[in-house]
């Protein structure tokens, strides 16, 4: 009976310290979470602080009367949209049948126009 008690503090023994290595490594593993996970909430904080920021700014200034700020970067972009679609539908309508109904017009004219001056003349 006593051998059994030795052997069974023997086991509870091995047990018990297996139990403290794994709570050690669950407690490093933890921790190292906890850190990745401050390191995010701490980024996003910050971009969430300095968006507040700008957008307190932006109403004291519309409170004082002060115009918004140009956004110049959407100007340059909607004048360059523009202008490629505006090459682009210069391009479609070049050559189109309409140009040359118009120049076969004004060369019937302008034929037209010299045979009625030699009638008069001559």
């Amino acid at each position: 009976m006593f051998l059994r008690t030795r052997n069974n503090d023997s086991v509870a023994s091995a047990t018990w310290n297996e139990f403290l290595h794994g709570l050690g490594s669950t407690r490093d593993v933890a921790a190292e979470r906890a850190k990745e996970k401050a390191g995010s909430m701490r980024s996003t904080l910050s971009d969430t602080g300095s968006e507040a920021r700008h957008r307190a700014s932006l109403a004291l200034d519309a409170l004082a009367g002060r115009p918004a700020p140009m956004r110049w970067g959407w100007v340059v972009a909607a004048a360059g949209i523009g202008a490629l679609a505006g090459f682009a539908v210069a391009e479609l309508l070049r050559g189109h049948p309409v140009d040359e109904a118009v120049a076969s017009l004004r060369r019937q004219l302008s034929h037209n126009k010299e045979q009625s001056e030699q009638l008069f003349v001559g």
